[in-house]
């Protein structure tokens, strides 16, 4: 697998990856494996600049480790993400995160913190579209295009 550098130009279109999707790419008995790989080519002609959160770097190492990959290729798959992708922080979402995290609980509404915090994390840095393969983000009705493998390999 290899992962492909952009051009971090202004303007530029970015998507940004759920850890769902890194993971069906890194592991390959997941089910989602082979569409992910297709769609991640797509990813790389269609879109300028590929960003991820940090945090789903720990995300992606527990559930990689959990499935036997071992530690070296989670390493260099890592070293491929920090050096081809943006990473993006929480620090500028965390606070108005956790109000709606807050709100949500006392209108005893279920949410997803970690997938509230990507999504935020996406839009506040200018991202195109978030890619993932979860339901529930699907359902959070944001101010991004939500987009699932299928929608990519599906482009023109």
């Amino acid at each position: 697998m290899i992962l492909i550098i952009k051009s971090k130009l202004q303007n530029m279109s970015k998507i940004f990856l759920d850890a769902n999707i890194l993971l069906d790419i890194l592991i390959p008995d997941r089910p989602n494996h082979q569409q992910a790989l297709q769609a991640y080519t797509k990813i790389c002609d269609r879109y300028d600049i590929l960003s991820i959160s940090e945090n789903i770097l720990t995300t992606i190492e527990y559930i990689a480790s959990r499935n036997k990959i071992s530690c070296i290729v989670v390493y260099q798959f890592f070293q491929k993400l920090t050096t081809t992708f943006e990473l993006y922080h929480f620090t500028d979402i965390l606070k108005e995160s956790l109000e709606i995290y807050n709100q949500k609980c006392k209108q005893q509404e279920k949410i997803d913190f970690e997938d509230l915090l990507q999504l935020k994390c996406a839009i506040k840095n200018s991202c195109d579209a978030f890619l993932t393969e979860d339901k529930s983000i699907k359902k959070m009705g944001q101010s991004i295009k939500i987009l699932g493998l299928n929608d990519i390999i599906h482009l023109n």
